[in-house]
């Protein structure tokens, strides 16, 4: 039976930062289908727990990042979340899970399908996919399939592939990558290339818009808020800090008598304060890496969007 909610969380496009160094995507798809294995190879590193079975191996939203271009690529594995029951508390955070590290919006997703043995069971885990995210995620979306084709051209394969096969590349206007997740070498390097150039090609077709809805937005709020109270933190302990230093050197300066010792020691002083307020941009700076790190994040993100009554249908329109 169907959850029921409040109301639909309306789905957006934002224009990402100009100076927004990351590219976001997610992986979706039917258990089984190769996900972490995927995203194994594109980071080129087992970041992952991969194994091919009907059972979902991937318990939790995991991420991973890698570099290209200069740009911090973030990839988010998701679990089966469309072979889990739908009132499983756990699943619902596990997509809290996996919205606070594609927060404020994702630049990608990415559909895993396998081509070999693609059931009616497989299309209905897409369509309920497609229908979960909403009609303007499909911008954002890339399908890629998974080459278990044994040497069969994929162009050949298409002639006689199921229909639905084929409608969704054109739903997709084409946007697709054929992967072989056993390649090595260049192989493994090109087709990494293909993908990420076409992600970077969705956003720059999208002119900077990333994938976003109410629910990110709360996200991103209570993430701000958050890091603004981390940051408000670290200045008051540097202040505390910073006072009790001055306490000791001034008592310590006081007692000396030699006009040079006393010199060396305030500057001693001011280089340790210096060093001190280095330390303090620092924390502020990485304030927000601080927050997401921490599980009570989750927890507080999740609470949020549970009293909203918006938490299974986060991405539909």
């Amino acid at each position: 039976m169907a959850a029921q909610y409040l109301s639909k969380p309306r789905t957006r496009h934002r224009l990402a930062n100009p100076g927004d160094s990351q590219l976001r995507l997610v992986l979706v798809g039917k258990t089984g289908a190769g996900k972490s294995a995927t995203a194994n190879s594109f980071l080129k590193e087992k970041v992952f727990l991969s194994s091919f079975s009907a059972v979902s191996i991937t318990k939790h939203c995991n991420k991973g990042s890698s570099t290209w271009k200069g740009r911090e690529v973030f990839i988010v594995d998701s679990p089966g979340l469309f072979d889990m029951k739908v009132s499983d508390p756990e699943t619902r955070k596990e997509i809290t899970r996996c919205m606070v590290p594609t927060s404020p919006g994702l630049h990608a997703l990415l559909l895993v399908i396998p081509l070999v043995r693609y059931m009616p069971e497989d299309q209905k885990a897409t369509e309920k996919i497609l229908t979960m995210f909403g009609e303007r995620a499909k911008e954002h979306m890339i399908a890629l399939f998974k080459d278990d084709l044994a040497g069969m051209d994929f162009h050949d394969y298409l002639k006689h592939a199921a229909t639905t096969i084929r409608e969704l590349i054109r739903e997709f206007r084409d946007r697709y990558c054929v992967v072989n997740n056993k390649a090595t070498g260049a192989e493994q390097e090109n087709q990494r290339e293909q993908l990420l150039a076409l992600a970077q090609d969705v956003v720059n077709k999208c002119k900077g818009r990333y994938y976003t809805n109410s629910q990110y937005q709360k996200t991103k709020e209570e993430i701000q808020e958050q890091t603004q109270a981390l940051q408000e933190n670290y200045r008051e302990e540097l202040e505390r800090a910073k006072a009790q230093i001055k306490q000791e050197f001034k008592e310590e300066i006081r007692k000396l008598k030699d006009e040079l010792e006393q010199q060396k020691r305030k500057a001693e002083m001011e280089r340790r304060l210096a060093e001190m307020e280095a330390h303090r941009v620092s924390r502020q700076q990485t304030a927000r890496d601080d927050v997401l790190s921490q599980n009570k994040i989750l927890e507080i993100i999740f609470i949020l969007l549970e009293a909203a009554s918006f938490v299974f249908s986060l991405f539909k329109d």
